[in-house]
C-alpha cells in the first residue's frame, strides 16, 4: 500500500473544479476496484502512488495476473 490520500484532497489534485467527484462517487470507485484506496471509518482514502502508475488498460499492477496473455510492460516488471 502506498501513500494514502483523503478522497477530497485527491480529487482536488487529479480534477477540475466542477468535474470533481464527491465522497460518495470516491467511495463507489474504491469499492468497485475502479481506484485504489480503502474506506476508513466511512472514509475514502485513495492510494495516491498506486493510482499514478496504472497502466493504459486501466489495471494497477496488483491486478494484472501472470496469465492475462499479454507482454509485460516496463512498469510491469518494475513492480513486480
Amino acid at each position: 500500500m502506498g501513500k494514502l490520500v483523503k478522497g477530497i484532497t485527491w480529487a482536488k489534485e487529479q480534477f477540475e473544479l466542477g468535474s470533481r467527484p464527491g465522497r460518495d462517487k470516491i467511495i463507489e470507485w474504491i469499492t468497485a476496484e475502479h481506484i485504489p484506496g480503502q474506506i476508513i471509518a466511512g472514509e475514502p482514502y485513495v492510494d495516491a502512488d498506486r493510482f499514478a502508475i496504472r497502466d493504459h488498460t486501466g489495471q494497477t499492477p496488483m491486478r494484472l495476473g501472470a496469465n492475462d496473455n499479454r507482454p509485460k510492460t516496463g512498469i510491469d516488471l518494475l513492480v513486480g
